[in-house]
């Protein structure tokens, strides 16, 4: 399958779609209308928006069909989210702050565990 395109070929700038026409009885509708956000997924976006969908949201899931690390595909997940316009729920500093007292031995990884699920 060829992917729409979504940016110029000759210098990067975004496309915009001009018009818009029925095959049935060729109407002709005219604008400025914008490419909606998932056509400018690229490959791996894309993967994960299928796996997403696929597994029914369960991104441990996801983890064991890609063979990575459930904090590596929460990651992903959220970058994904970012980029079709979804800010997250929480932060990866808040994330990574957890993991550095679990690192340093100030806190377990149940604690660790738990105070991550809290941020959901």
């Amino acid at each position: 399958m060829v992917k729409f395109p979504s940016k110029c070929p000759s210098c990067s700038s975004p496309l915009k779609i001009k018009v818009l026409e029925c095959p049935s009885c060729n109407l002709h509708i005219e604008g400025d209308f914008e490419i909606p956000s998932f056509l400018n997924l690229d490959e791996k976006d894309m993967e994960m928006l299928f796996l997403f969908l696929k597994t029914k949201g369960n991104l441990s899931e996801i983890s064991k069909i890609l063979g990575i690390s459930y904090p590596t595909v929460r990651i992903r997940f959220e970058e994904f989210l970012k980029k079709i316009g979804i800010e997250p729920s929480f932060s990866k500093e808040k994330i990574s702050e957890i993991l550095d007292l679990l690192e340093k031995g100030e806190i377990s990884a149940s604690e660790a565990e738990k105070r991550i699920r809290e941020l959901k």
